[in-house]
């Protein structure tokens, strides 16, 4: 999990015991594993993921009513071509580019 919310481990452990103790989340110890926790949403969490994602959408719907149909459909296709330029970008190990050298 810390791996790809690129957090460090005790970033993703303190994120986990906080979320924990609001009984957003339960953690427990894989029985096949013992290395491995195994994270579930509460109740009470999915109930707040989902207000959350609610007022997101609200939000989302807010901000993009300010636009015409026409520059919807144009943002859309930036922001996909955006997110694939940072897609490529993300996949690619750290340190030089793959053809240099």
């Amino acid at each position: 999990m810390a791996a790809r919310a690129e957090v460090s481990v005790p970033t993703a452990t303190r994120m986990l015991q906080q979320l924990e103790g609001a009984s957003m989340i339960t953690r427990r110890r894989s029985p096949h594993d013992e290395r491995q926790v195994l994270v579930s949403l509460t109740e009470a969490g999915a109930e707040h993921l989902a207000v959350m994602q609610a007022r997101l959408r609200a939000r989302q719907y807010a901000a993009l009513s300010q636009f015409t149909a026409q520059e919807r459909h144009t943002l859309a296709a930036q922001l996909h071509r955006l997110a694939g330029i940072i897609g490529e970008t993300t996949a690619r190990p750290a340190g030089p580019a793959a053809d240099e050298g």
